[in-house]
């Protein structure tokens, strides 16, 4: 990981874009100095790596913002994998911070992008108030995972472990009837036991696997092989 970047004072954030999708690039190019004002500055917005290698060159970005699908040329597929560009440009560039935006977001392919040195990897749904604390914090140091990417590594490490605390006694019963899609309510009367302890085994099961919302614990629990693919 590179050195933190002494923040200059009112020396603006240098961003590179790198989307070949031109609807989301143009939106990130005008969404990013609506929520960060001077404290950025996008300084190319690129749709092929041929551009992106040649931009970085020239204007010498703090933060680029890679698609990890992007062609090579225009009218060309892609030929170089994710971890080979972001490798590419950590060799050339030693000091700029990749953030890597994906719609993908397999353990697999996070852990490698991050061991060829990306500062972070984000979903392409992410806010753009989100992705402004991202590149303020990789700036400073700090890598940008995306919350329920970095659950996904950590379960991953300790998957066995964590999936007998999700399946032990009375938890993994309220867990087995919530991924058939039965409701707290439903549960409840099901098991039978009260609609308070149903509620308290679902706050256990988010706090055990660091997710907010159901459909993120839906998302982790497949990951762990809880449900079935089907």
């Amino acid at each position: 990981m590179p050195d933190p970047i002494e923040p200059a004072t009112a020396a603006p954030i240098r961003v590179l874009i790198a989307e070949d999708e031109t609807l989301l690039r143009t939106a990130m190019v005008q969404l990013l100095p609506q929520v960060a004002g001077a404290a950025v500055r996008v300084v190319s917005s690129c749709a092929t790596r041929a551009q992106l290698l040649r931009d970085t060159r020239r204007v010498k970005p703090d933060v680029i913002l890679l698609d990890l699908r992007m062609p090579d040329r225009e009218d060309q597929p892609c030929t170089l994998g994710g971890t080979e560009i972001i490798a590419a440009l950590q060799r050339q560039h030693p000091g700029v911070r990749v953030i890597c935006l994906s719609a993908h977001a397999e353990p697999e392919r996070v852990r490698a992008c991050l061991e060829a040195g990306a500062a972070g990897y984000l979903s392409k749904g992410i806010l753009p108030e989100e992705l402004w604390a991202a590149i303020r914090g990789v700036v400073a140091g700090t890598p940008a995972i995306d919350p329920l990417v970095r659950a996904q590594l950590e379960l991953q490490a300790t998957g066995t472990a964590v999936r007998q605390q999700l399946l032990a006694g009375r938890r993994g019963d309220v867990l087995r009837l919530l991924l058939e899609g039965y409701s707290a309510t439903q549960i409840a009367a099901i098991l039978p036991v009260g609609k308070k302890h149903v509620d308290k085994k679902i706050a256990e099961l988010k706090q055990l696997l660091g997710v907010d919302t159901p459909i993120q614990l839906y998302r982790l629990c497949r990951s762990l092989g809880l449900v079935d693919p089907e």
